[in-house]
């Protein structure tokens, strides 16, 4: 369970990159986050003085973390920018990357996002789909069958939707079962984002003219209709869906009065998946709590209340014993924004962000990922035909969750005194040992921390640190000292770096530097 921001916090983050300041915006209570997170404030740069005092208590909250928690989201279009063309050689330098954040785990991949609905197989009967602009080859079918046989993952798969072809859909299913085996198919999504097919544009007609997916009158009943014919034309595999796209707050447009309607009609459909980022860089003015700033990415608005926004969905799929998957997850939509997305702020939000979905009850989280987006977690080249990727902060922050929280943990009670910007999560693994993390996103002040451990907890302890030089930098992140430099050709992370946690009377203390995150590990409880 999440430690909680007192009422009335607010948040001012000075960001200098030659001569810029930044004014930020916080929240206050997690419920009312949406509402408040446009009023400005201050959180004052303060020297460290008395411990402050955190205890673990050994009641647990929410549901076990599951293997696969934490997936992947990648474009149809961007599966072989990512692995090659070569289905005898995919990139190995992806391959660590991936099993570095699923270790010992058949990571969960999903393949979808706009490319969903541009993307086809030719086959015979089979007719090309306005905006249909990326048809799935054999050579597409290998490659991306060779990275799955490598990670021994589990694919969440789009089937185009906006064609409103079930031959269509038919033909893109058994070419992935052909090319994948049914035992490693998760699911078939139907569609990317039909809630908003009304809004968006997607091709263009021989004239140039735009033209939207379906009419503005596009409601829930017509997608149903659409939705159920093409699963009856698919191979009998499950089914996830309806892929919405969600907001801070639930409306109208999001069908989540229709959910339920939605799971009772499809008893095939095994996992309600949502697409969530906290801010926009489109269609938002600045004055909006999702326009993305450092200083928005670094508020409540951003993480816990990015969790509280799709608690309704989230009951109502587990009341129809029904898995709920955020399977299109990352900070900023509309391709991220350079100077946030891709800064040291996104690895502290990604942390934060990670264990309030967890506390709330989501089931698994895919974070996407695209070629040129700003938001992207690592980037590729060939030198001399080796591989070498650039990784991103973002993934420092991915990472670290993967440690602090592995599959089976059951995240732990927070209580004793708040401090701003500091947030605090408590985990105890199958074989009891307790991990805390501690996240600093106040880029002013240090804190120290006196934390108590759950009792039978005791003995010696270790921190990790997530640090870099600024919270606006792009490079020399590092998890336990160690980074992947300007490049890695190995996607291997070097030995981490612990330092021991100074114990007096089972406290044991240590000082959060400004802009930072720290993973203590306890040692197993004695038998």
């Amino acid at each position: 369970m999440r430690w909680r921001l007192p009422v009335g916090l607010a948040v001012l983050v000075t960001l200098v990159v030659i001569v810029a300041a930044v004014l930020t915006t916080s929240s206050s209570r997690s419920s009312d986050l949406g509402r408040r997170a446009g009023r400005a404030g201050v959180l004052r740069a303060t020297a460290p003085n008395l411990p402050t005092d955190i205890s673990i208590a050994a009641g647990t909250v929410g549901r076990p973390i599951k293997p696969g928690f934490l997936g992947f989201s990648f474009e149809f279009s961007a599966v072989r920018t990512y692995t090659g063309s070569d289905p005898a050689h995919v990139n190995p330098v992806l391959v660590q990357l991936m099993r570095e954040l699923t270790p010992g785990q058949a990571p969960v991949l999903r393949i979808g996002g706009d490319s969903t609905d541009a993307s086809w197989v030719p086959a015979l009967g089979v007719t090309p789909p306005p905006g249909g602009t990326y048809p799935l080859t054999p050579s597409w079918f290998a490659t991306t069958a060779a990275l799955a046989r490598e990670l021994g993952a589990r694919l969440i798969l789009g089937i185009n939707l906006a064609g409103n072809q079930p031959a269509l859909a038919a033909a893109e299913a058994q070419a992935d079962v052909s090319a994948f085996g049914s035992t490693a198919i998760e699911a078939f999504e139907i569609g990317n984002e039909p809630n908003i097919y009304g809004k968006i544009d997607t091709y263009r007609t021989p004239a140039g003219a735009r033209r939207k997916v379906r009419p503005k009158t596009y409601d829930f009943k017509r997608f149903l209709g659409e939705f159920e014919g093409e699963s009856a034309a698919l191979p009998p595999l499950a089914l996830a869906g309806p892929a919405l796209a969600a907001g801070p707050t639930p409306s109208r447009g999001s069908w989540i009065g229709s959910l339920s309607s939605f799971i009772d009609q499809l008893p095939r459909l095994s996992t309600v998946t949502l697409h969530r980022y906290p801010l926009r860089n489109c269609d938002v003015p600045p004055a909006s709590a999702q326009y993305p700033t450092i200083a928005h990415l670094l508020t409540g608005f951003a993480t816990t209340g990015l969790a509280d926004s799709i608690k309704r969905y989230i009951a109502i799929a587990h009341a129809h014993h029904r898995l709920v998957r955020l399977d299109e997850l990352n900070s900023v939509a509309c391709r991220g924004k350079s100077g946030v997305s891709d800064t040291f702020a996104s690895a502290l939000w990604v942390v934060d962000a990670l264990f309030a979905l967890a506390r709330d009850g989501v089931d698994g989280v895919n974070l996407h990922t695209l070629p040129g987006a700003a938001y992207e977690l690592f980037q590729f080249s060939r030198v001399d035909g080796s591989w070498r990727a650039s990784v991103r902060p973002v993934y420092y922050g991915l990472m670290m969750f993967a440690r602090a929280a592995p599959p089976g943990s059951r995240l732990l009670h927070i209580t004793g005194q708040r401090l701003d910007g500091v947030n605090v999560w408590a985990t105890r693994a199958h074989d009891g040992r307790v991990r805390v993390t501690l996240i600093n996103k106040n880029p002013l002040a240090s804190h120290t921390i006196r934390l108590s451990p759950p009792r039978g907890v005791s003995g010696p302890a270790t921190v990790q640190r997530l640090e870099a030089p600024s919270v606006s930098a792009k490079r020399g992140v590092t998890l336990g000292g160690a980074g992947f430099g300007s490049q890695t050709s190995s996607g291997r992370l070097p030995s981490a770096r612990t330092q021991p946690v100074r114990a007096e009377h089972r406290a044991y203390t240590l000082t959060l530097p400004a802009a930072s995150a720290a993973l203590i590990t306890f040692e197993r409880p004695q038998s």
